[in-house]
């Protein structure tokens, strides 16, 4: 299944990480999307996941529940939910819900595989 907020998908099977690069405003008309893209990794066993998010310019609080969620869902089967490359306007919005001290966010795909050894 395609997911139309995803714009590439990298698997480094060495690391058993997906990294995902997503795209667009999250907003209400896209949370199904933002759902399933969870969903979808979890259901064929990824849970160790890097967001890119270096083209997401917009986010809702509901999508930030959804975080939240599905990275206590990947704690809890032994994974783990990674950010990179967050725009300047989506960190600021991080950092107000002081997301920043629970959330693992790297500048770069590879420093945040790198988190996972």
């Amino acid at each position: 299944m395609t997911n139309s907020l995803v714009t590439r998908r990298f698997e480094h099977s060495d690391k058993g990480v997906v990294v995902l690069h997503v795209k667009g405003r999250l907003d209400m008309s896209t949370l199904e999307d933002f759902k399933n893209l969870f969903t979808s990794e979890f259901q064929t066993g990824n849970y160790k996941l890097v967001l890119n998010m270096a083209e997401v310019n917009f986010i809702v609080s509901t999508h930030l529940g959804v975080i939240m969620s599905n990275y206590k869902n990947a704690q809890a089967q032994e994974g783990d939910v990674k950010f990179s490359a967050l725009t300047e306007e989506v960190f600021g919005i991080f950092d107000l819900l002081q997301l920043t001290s629970i959330l693992n966010i790297f500048k770069t795909d590879d420093e945040a595989l790198a988190d996972f050894e």
